[in-house]
């Protein structure tokens, strides 16, 4: 009885060199979209904020406009291109620059006012800028309110 090779079985070298090669080229373009899928999420993180800065805004001035006297929808102001110099129960109405939004130092918000379409409606506009590295950029949201 003699000691065969013959029925071993297994991989040569040339066959896992291929292989690791393979993995390699496929890990190297894993790796590569990994900054692009960061940058996404963070501008996608970015908007959501905004969007929700925005509509924060556009839910309170709803509520003020519902209040009674002195605000109410008579006393909405009318602001184009944008709300400044407000006070008193009015400043809800104000531009809010960078770092005025508490715990929201890289977006502002301002406020557009105009009358609405129809009778008795006002057409309300948040704008929500915030800062990117690679610059700023917006997110807006309008609505109407009507008098009741």
């Amino acid at each position: 009885m003699g000691f065969s090779f013959r029925d071993e079985s297994g991989l040569t070298l040339v066959e896992i060199l291929v292989a690791v090669g393979l993995i390699l080229v496929g890990l190297v373009a894993v790796m590569q979209a990994f900054p692009l899928a960061t940058q996404g999420m963070d501008t996608g993180r970015r908007q959501s904020t905004a969007d929700f800065l925005a509509e924060q805004k556009i839910e309170e001035i709803k509520a003020w406009s519902l209040a009674p006297a002195p605000r109410g929808f008579d006393n909405v102001p009318i602001c184009n291109p944008s709300c400044t110099g407000l006070s008193g129960a009015l400043a809800v109405f104000n531009l809010e620059g960078f770092n005025s939004i508490s715990g929201y130092g890289d977006y502002g918000r301002t406020v557009v006012v105009q009358n609405g379409p129809a009778a008795n409606t006002k057409l309300v506009r948040v704008t929500a800028s915030y800062r990117q590295v690679t610059g700023g950029t917006q997110v807006s949201v309008e609505t109407l309110i009507a008098k009741r």
